[in-house]
């Protein structure tokens, strides 16, 4: 007849026995995860899917190990071509965390697309909540240029305003509305770039985005040694410019230009910007124009699908500037896609 102490003794066994396998078997999810995720980031997409759906549908997955999974298979089926399965994927994701955000430097534009589609048919109870801040929409700047190279600065357009999106983001004050969910709506409105320039189109953008508020810049490139960089604040809700802002230098020290417009839109938002804060929106300031030329080069290269060509075009940006941290996370985010030529 078995004692107390031996049943408990059978029992404390029984149960560590099982947590051990449990644990390995979690252990080893994870371990294939993680395999399909380097299949991904090698251009090997259709292994990738293989390995990641068995494991959706032969083992019983935590919450963040199937959100893992589901992310690694929207990856690939988007980079494959696959917008129906991409879909699905993405809206059993969001069923399962309805507060999942997805950094776009992270994913490819095309799965980034059809997720800001899958996130708008969102019932309101699933949306994630973004009170608190102020939601500020950022687009691209229009050239006015009157130099003699006026025609070869149109990617400045682009490049310019993601460069101000991506500094603006620096604070948390402000929510800013990420370049793939605008390039999003353009798509879905049929729009061109050029149509952006017009008030109240850029309003009914932002209002489509949901922001309070919307940064309308331009260029102006002059003459060899001088430019103009200006931004005007628009309220979404009235459409009147709430404030205006400009800086003047040469066009070579377009970086620095660039921040210093960052600081005085902050500023006329009525935005704090500590120390830190400035330390890096500071950051790269002393960058070329060749620079910034190429990651321009380069994201109207990837607004055309050309994700190769657009792969070349911000490794040249990082060759002129080693310490371009936006010129990296755009190149590292097309890899795959490059990859696999």
């Amino acid at each position: 007849m078995l004692t107390e102490n031996r049943i408990y003794l059978i029992t404390a066994t029984f149960i560590i026995l099982f947590t051990g396998i449990v644990s390995a078997q979690s252990g080893d999810v994870d371990a294939q995860i993680s395999k399909a995720d380097d299949l991904y980031w090698r251009g090997q997409f259709e292994d990738a899917v293989i390995l990641t759906s068995s494991l959706l549908a032969e083992s019983e997955l935590k919450p963040e190990q199937e959100k893992h999974a589901l992310m690694v298979l929207a990856r690939c089926e988007a980079n494959r071509g696959q917008d129906k399965a991409t879909r699905a994927y993405l809206e059993r994701l969001a069923k399962l965390d309805p507060a999942v955000e997805l950094n776009p430097d992270e994913y490819p534009p095309q799965m980034m697309s059809i997720w800001y589609s899958v996130e708008r048919d969102l019932p309101d109870s699933l949306r994630p909540s973004v009170m608190g801040k102020t939601t500020i929409a950022i687009l691209p700047f229009d050239n006015a240029s009157i130099s003699e190279d006026q025609r070869d600065l149109d990617p400045l357009s682009v490049g310019l305003a993601s460069m101000m999106i991506q500094d603006i983001s620096k604070s948390d004050k402000l929510k800013v509305v990420d370049r793939d969910k605008i390039n999003f709506i353009v798509d879905e409105l049929e729009l061109q770039q050029s149509d952006l320039v017009d008030k109240s189109t850029a309003v009914k953008m932002g209002k489509l985005v949901g922001a309070q508020t919307l940064l309308m810049g331009s260029f102006m490139k002059i003459s060899k040694n001088d430019m103009k960089i200006f931004g005007r604040l628009v309220s979404v809700e009235t459409s009147e410019i709430l404030k205006a802002a400009e800086v003047t230098g040469d066009p070579d020290d377009i970086f620095e230009l660039q921040k210093e417009l960052v600081l005085k839109v902050l500023g006329e938002l009525n935005v704090d910007v500590d120390k830190d804060t400035k330390k890096k929106i500071n950051e790269g300031k002393d960058n070329r124009y060749e620079a910034l030329y190429h990651y321009s080069l380069g994201l109207a290269l990837q607004d055309k699908k050309e994700y190769k060509a657009a792969y070349a075009e911000f490794s040249r940006a990082l060759e002129l500037a080693p310490n371009y941290a936006e010129a990296a996370r755009k190149k590292n985010r097309l890899e795959p896609m490059a990859m696999k030529g």
